[in-house]
Formats: C-alpha cells, structure tokens, sequence
C-alpha cells in the first residue's frame, strides 16, 4: 500500500503454528481492521527515498512482522542487489540509519543459480535475498518472506502464491483468502554443524539441544536450529 505522502502503515495480526515443517502465517490489515488473534503484531510499512551519493536515491519500504523489522527495496529489475552488504549495514544502524534487522532485495526470478526446480509451471516469480543488519547474507528468513510476500501485494504483483527464489531453495509464500500470508519453510535442520554452532552436539542426529553454554556469569540451556539461518533457542519459564 503506497500513498501520495510516500507514507503507510499497516496492521497485522500474526498466527504462528509449531509444526514439524516451521509453517508461520501473518496477517497483514488495513489500519482500522479488528485484531481476532490472540498473538498480535504490528506491522508498519513507510515508503521513502534514500539518498546514496550526491544525485542519487533508492526507494525503500519498511516492514515490521513478529518483531523483526525490514527494509524492502523494489529491484525486480535487477539481478543483483543495489546496495553493497556495507551500505545495508549502515541503513540498518537505528542511531544514524533507518534501523532494521535487515535489508530485503525483490529481484529478477533467475537473479540466483536455483539449485532445485520450483514445482509447477513458470518458473520462478521473483527472488529474495537478504542482508542482515551485520552485513552478512543469510540464506533466509521466515519473518522476512512474509514481509516480503506482502510487499510483492503492495507493489501491485498480485497473486495466490509466489514461487519465490533463495538461497535456501524454493519458498512460496501462499496468499489466504482470509488476509493471512502460510509460509512452509520446509524441514529444520538440526545437526549442530550444519545450523552451524560450536556447541558440542549431545542428542540425536548429531543435533544441540538443551546444550550447556556459560555466558556473563550465568548458565544457560540453548538449543541450535537452522530455517536457513542459524537460531539459539532459550526456553524460559
């Protein structure tokens, strides 16, 4: 959603399933709409120019989805990103930049060697590659796809599904008729090196679960999976 004052905002509510295949769904709605979730996020979408170097600019839309926060660029023109990992580290800084987990590029369906073929006809609709707000690529990012899927909509791509291209392999995010954006992100890996960690492996399938980790003088039980980057998972009370 794009207005003539280059600002928007929108609400979401998030649903979030706890499935062996990681699916996560978000819904994204006008300002206004009801909330009917238990779990509700607020996403806020801004529409913008960036200034580079003198004479240029680059638009940019931010996202909000579970906590994570994104900017989206429109380079579905290009195969390659338009900002370096150096300059997406300096726009996610939320002291002197625009602030942000990450930088989120929507570029040309074949802008990644794909590995493995997308089911179904066509091809690939779009890719998505990502910069974290450290500057390196992970190979993706659940909140961020939903994001991403959802700034597909507002640029106008309109679609049930988009069969989207990554470093991880094919996603598609899946558009419901109830506003809600189904992701199935596909199996998480488990074994420690593979996530990767340093922790010693000490479960099943070489994976790290509940693994001791000794941090700013207190104990901590972390387990380590990966949805196509690495997470330290905490359980607390």
């Amino acid at each position: 959603m794009r207005s003539s004052s280059a600002f928007a905002a929108l609400h979401a509510v998030a649903l979030q399933a706890a499935t062996a295949s990681a699916f996560t769904s978000t819904s994204i709605m006008r300002r206004g709409a009801p909330a009917t979730a238990s779990t509700t996020a607020v996403a806020t979408t801004t529409s913008s120019s960036l200034r580079l170097t003198k004479g240029d600019t680059v638009s940019f839309a931010k996202y909000e989805g579970l906590g994570n926060d994104f900017i989206l660029i429109d380079d579905r023109d290009k195969s390659s990103p338009s900002l370096t990992p150096d300059q997406s580290e300096r726009l996610c800084d939320r002291n002197f930049g625009i602030g942000g987990d990450g930088v989120i590029f929507a570029l040309k369906p074949d802008a990644i060697a794909a590995e493995a073929e997308v089911d179904g006809e066509g091809g690939y609709d779009f890719t998505m590659r990502i910069y974290n707000s450290d500057g390196s690529e992970p190979e993706m990012c659940g909140n961020g796809i939903r994001c991403f899927a959802a700034f597909l909509r507002d640029l106008g791509a309109d679609a049930s599904s988009y069969k989207i291209n990554t470093l991880a392999g094919p996603i598609i995010p899946v558009m419901n008729d109830d506003g809600t954006i189904t992701v199935d992100m596909g199996p998480p890996i488990l074994d420690g090196p593979s996530v990767p960690t340093t922790l010693e492996p000490n479960a099943d399938d070489n994976s790290v679960v509940e693994q001791t980790l000794e941090c700013n003088g207190k104990t901590w039980k972390v387990s380590a999976v990966s949805m196509g980057n690495p997470h330290a998972i905490i359980f607390v009370d």
